[in-house]
């Protein structure tokens, strides 16, 4: 039996997503279920600081001994792994959606990509 990520994967490339979308939104599916971890160290206080330094991350409030894992929060986002691969956000979620489906509604969840019109 095929998993569901080559089906997804097999849906999103007939609908027009990218590589780059694709990739984005396996790692922010398995990012968003702990499948994976954000890479990155925690110190001695226990505070986690991401070593993917996107703009989501940067923007995050600094760990704190309040707020330890804040950039691993901002680092889990659709929009950070967005970032990382250079794909549209929107599409991440996208494949998230389909990917946590029960595989019976892929093709309704990933809606063919509108190309943009030339000049």
């Amino acid at each position: 039996m095929i998993d569901i990520t080559s089906r997804v994967k097999r849906a999103a490339k007939k609908a027009g997503y990218s590589k780059a979308d694709i990739l984005a939104g396996i790692d922010y599916y398995e990012r968003k279920n702990r499948i994976t971890n954000p890479e990155g160290f925690f110190d001695i206080a226990g505070r986690f600081y991401a070593k993917e330094r996107t703009q989501k991350v940067l923007l995050a409030r600094g760990p704190s001994r309040r707020f330890p894992y804040s950039q691993m929060k901002a680092a889990r986002t659709a929009d950070h792994c967005a970032e990382l691969y250079g794909a549209t956000p929107l599409y991440v979620k996208r494949i998230c959606k389909a990917l946590e489906s029960d595989g019976t509604n892929i093709a309704s969840i990933l809606k063919t990509v509108k190309k943009p019109v030339p000049a």
